[in-house]
């Protein structure tokens, strides 16, 4: 005898409406193409195509997409349109949720989505949209004049150009509106699309495809003029010299690779010609081949430094693989992680920075160290903060992550353990910016500095007014007057020391607050660390003036005179 009751939907049309149109509309093309993928997973090796085209349906563009693989019946193709429905597959939290592809799509294509499956030599027909408020089949006329939801369809399907000898699944986006191309246009203006946005949406998400898969894009959709295979992300990544797959013991990859300056485009990566995939640096999760929490353009090179990355992020790439089995599992609509134990709070980038930075090659190290100039300056500058750190007995606040795989096990205590020594802190890896691009790139435009605790960064900006304001009060020339070239690298020069170790010094004394909560706690030593605080330091161009007055007359007089 059963000790529950089911609980059932009072109002199945407002259910099935606010799981669709709560939909982020950014994951449609994610779901249909991982519904085509698995599909063609039961066609024969070499024939696991799924191609992207563009068809006309009542005089407009209209995206299609089409998979080999298992086609499906016309009670098949019935059932496969109900919420939480799959065919051929297992509902689960972990496998298929059977609402993605017509949840994500629908939203955009309330006009309608056409689903077409080849099964045996028969093409069936069903079409999902929303009419009066409702989301569901429509009715079409079958060949007799009734109306009816599934529809034999095959002669029209190989009028059109469909073979009909073996399996296939297609589905045509029709949009919101008849006229609506959604080969351009997929959302209907909300949001606005860039002409290459069906690659870029590929390119962001999918790391590799599934055994055997190809993705091919037809003539017809941006910018193809003949039919191109996509690369997947690992396939572009593994094709780079600099590129190197970093393995840990808990079964985590990290992949790090290194995209070169292409020298004829500015801007450009040197792999950029190869393909039509963007090339640009990014970083992100992968998680059963897809890609989560992604960081591109101004965001990865903005947030870089935190992962190791001080400059040239748009250069660089790095993945952090997570094994299948791995605590985390994907939100309701795949948009993005969660952690399975505790809050269940989501999986960000920013919880695995040190670990990306711990494991960072050393090549890496060297071409990103090689990127910074003005190497005898940040010596000097390094060598007097470690003497700074030293001198205020300033301790570690960043333990290392421990190894367990090198760790021997623990032995029986017979005594209670000593005071463990305090480790002091190191001197910040220095970096100075003189580039307008990674001065921008770093966040630096309006500021002279920004300290990165997670990788334990400092960057200077060496372009900040605050250099150019020492340097004349050095030469005491107004804007208008004009100073000999010797003369104003030497002030230059020294204003920009000057304004180094007036940061560095400001930042060894903020990282002293630390470990005194009673003093100062965790938001006032925000404000200490920041950018912004840092910026006042530099700006305090009369501290310190003494002595780069000095060391500038030391060096106008080795300048030089001309006869």
């Amino acid at each position: 005898m059963s000790t529950i009751t089911r609980l059932r939907v009072g109002n199945e049309d407002f259910l099935v409406a606010a799981m669709i149109e709560r939909c982020p509309k950014s994951m449609m093309i994610r779901e249909l193409l991982q519904n085509a993928l698995e599909a063609a997973q039961s066609a024969p090796d070499g024939e696991r195509r799924v191609e992207f085209s563009a068809l006309t349906v009542d005089g407009a563009r209209k995206l299609a997409l089409w998979n080999a693989g298992r086609g499906l019946t016309a009670a098949e193709l019935y059932r496969m349109c109900d919420i939480a429905a799959s065919i051929n597959k297992v509902n689960g939290l972990d496998a298929n949720f059977g609402m993605g592809a017509k949840v994500a799509s629908l939203p955009s294509n309330q006009h309608g989505m056409r689903y077409r499956s080849c099964r045996d030599g028969v093409v069936h027909e069903v079409v999902l949209g929303k009419r009066g408020g409702t989301y569901g089949r429509l009715h079409q006329p079958a060949p007799d004049g009734r109306l009816t939801e599934i529809v034999e369809v095959t002669g029209l399907a190989r009028a059109e150009g469909r073979d009909t000898a073996s399996d296939w699944t297609e589905v045509v986006l029709l949009g919101n509106r008849a006229e609506q191309d959604t080969v351009a246009d997929p959302f209907d203006g909300h949001p606005r699309s860039p002409a290459n946005w069906l690659i870029e949406t590929i390119g962001g998400r999918y790391f590799r495809f599934l055994p055997g898969g190809s993705v091919l894009l037809q003539p017809g959709i941006h910018p193809v003029t003949a039919s191109y295979a996509l690369r997947s992300l690992e396939q572009r990544l593994a094709a780079l010299p600099h590129y190197e797959r970093v393995a840990l013991p808990d079964g985590v990859v990290i992949h790090y690779a290194y995209d070169a300056p292409h020298p004829d485009k500015p801007g450009a990566n040197l792999s950029q010609p190869s393909g039509l995939e963007n090339a640009e640096g990014m970083a992100g999760i992968v998680f059963r081949d897809e890609i989560f929490a992604v960081m591109r353009g101004a965001q990865w090179r903005r947030e870089a430094p935190s992962f190791g990355v001080p400059v040239g992020a748009r250069h660089v790439s790095i993945l952090v693989e997570l094994p299948s089995d791995h605590p985390v599992q994907a939100e309701g609509y795949r948009e993005f992680l969660r952690y399975r134990g505790g809050a269940q709070a989501q999986v960000r980038l920013a919880d695995l920075a040190p670990l990306i930075a711990e494991h960072q090659p050393g090549w890496l190290k060297e071409i990103l160290a090689g990127s910074s100039p003005s190497a005898a300056l940040v010596a000097e500058a390094q060598q007097e903060m470690g003497e700074l750190l030293r001198s205020l007995g300033v301790a570690r606040r960043r333990p290392p992550r421990p190894r367990t795989e090198d760790m021997p096990p623990p032995a029986t205590p017979v005594a209670p353990p000593a005071p463990r020594p305090v480790v002091i802190e190191t001197a910040p890896a220095l970096f100075l910016l003189r580039g307008a691009a990674e001065v921008a790139d770093a966040g630096l435009t309006f500021r002279a500095a920004c300290y990165y605790p997670e990788s334990h960064q400092l960057h200077i900006n060496l372009t900040y007014p605050a250099v150019a304001v020492m340097a004349s009060m050095l030469t005491g020339s107004e804007d208008s007057e004009e100073v000999a070239p010797a003369v104003q690298a030497a002030a230059t020069e020294i204003a920009e020391r000057s304004m180094v170790m007036r940061v560095a010094r400001a930042l060894v004394h903020g990282l002293a607050k630390r470990g005194r909560p009673r003093e100062w706690n965790d938001g006032q030593l925000r404000v200490l660390l920041s950018a912004e605080s840092l910026t006042l330091a530099a700006d305090d161009v009369h501290a310190g003036f003494t002595e780069a007055q000095e060391s500038f007359r030391q060096s106008v007089l080795a300048v030089p005179m001309a006869e």
